[in-house]
């Protein structure tokens, strides 16, 4: 694989990150043949080079120590991927998770609790083996799923900013609480009430709490779930783990 990269790179073709698989600026037909290639051997995890709906994924398969490939294309590069394939899983859109070259998955939460139940090294996986702590933490990951899908939107700004204000008013604010309220209730200080963080808090963190703090959750105050002081210290629980630090540090050595 190494020597067809290099080979790649020498006809300026793309760009690689070894650690990552991340490859930019390329054609989609090499993409595919390099990502064929490098699927041979490890779990690869396709998606912008963005956090959205990936980074909470990265994080559980960086802790998980399955081997695995954090390959990153640019939009471009995605839509020629589309047009060259006839597999419906790649033109449904990213993140994409590749368990081997044939075998391509979409859903990112599908991918989340794939990667929760992955642990070696003495790590306790990140998902629950029993039923009902699963079920807990299954019910977050939902919520959070309610939040984002449920939220309105329409072509006019005028009318999604007041759809939206009435959407944070009332239903979104009904679903935060609960949240809240599960937190609240939680002896470890984990949203789920788990022994130690887990996937609930990682889609938690990422996808809800990431999102409104950068803002971009159009029209949804950056500091929205203030209100609810469970949240706040939910929140700055989940940054200071020992597992998001250390996905931190990696990244930061790869930029």
């Amino acid at each position: 694989v190494e020597q067809t990269l290099k080979a790649l790179r020498s006809q300026a073709f793309i760009s690689y990150h070894p650690r990552q698989g991340t490859m930019r600026n390329g054609c989609a037909a090499l993409l595919l043949l390099v990502s064929a290639t490098a699927c041979a051997a490890d779990v690869t995890f396709t998606y912008f080079d963005t956090k959205g709906r990936g980074e909470a994924v990265r994080v559980a398969l960086d802790h998980s120590g399955t081997a695995w490939t954090d390959k990153r294309i640019a939009y471009p590069d995605y839509l020629e991927i589309k047009k060259s394939t006839n597999d419906e899983a790649w033109k449904s859109g990213l993140p994409v998770l590749s368990l081997d070259a044939e075998t391509h998955l979409t859903q990112s939460l599908a991918m989340l609790r794939y990667a929760g139940k992955q642990s070696s090294g003495g790590k306790e996986p990140l998902y629950p083996s029993d039923p009902k702590e699963a079920l807990k933490v299954d019910e977050i990951l939902d919520i959070c799923q309610d939040i984002l899908t449920r939220s309105p939107n329409d072509d006019n700004a005028d009318v999604k900013k007041a759809k939206r204000e009435e959407y944070a008013a009332f239903k979104m604010k009904s679903y935060m609480s609960l949240i809240a309220q599960r937190a609240k209730s939680s002896s470890s200080g984990w949203v789920a009430g788990t022994k130690d963080i887990s996937i609930a808090d990682l889609h938690l963190f990422y996808s809800i709490f990431s999102l409104i703090r950068s803002g971009g959750f159009d029209y949804i105050d950056s500091k929205y779930f203030e209100q609810w002081p469970e949240l706040v210290a939910v929140e700055n629980k989940i940054a200071n783990h020992d597992i998001i630090k250390s996905w931190q540090s990696k990244a930061k050595k790869e930029l």
